[in-house]
């Protein structure tokens, strides 16, 4: 089995003796998610006829558009 290193901080790492657990299973799973994860989304954006251009086109009118939500949502304006 191959081996992998990772550097975590200090305060994470006394976290972690805290509970006395075998990190390495829990760890191999949350990897073993995050690639299946990855690999849905891989999956979809091969399907997806949005150019990178349209994505960021639509990312940036989602953002407009929640940041007049929330300017509504704070001012109270029902316009």
């Amino acid at each position: 089995m191959a081996e992998l290193k990772i550097k975590i901080p200090e305060d994470l790492k006394r976290k972690m003796e805290k509970f006395g657990v075998d990190w390495s299973p829990a760890i191999r799973r949350m990897i073993e998610r995050e690639i299946q994860n990855l690999t849905e989304i891989e999956r979809i954006v091969s399907k997806s006829k949005m150019t990178e251009e349209d994505a960021l086109e639509l990312g940036e009118k989602i953002s407009k558009s929640i940041a007049e939500r929330f300017r509504k949502h704070v001012t109270g304006d029902r316009r």
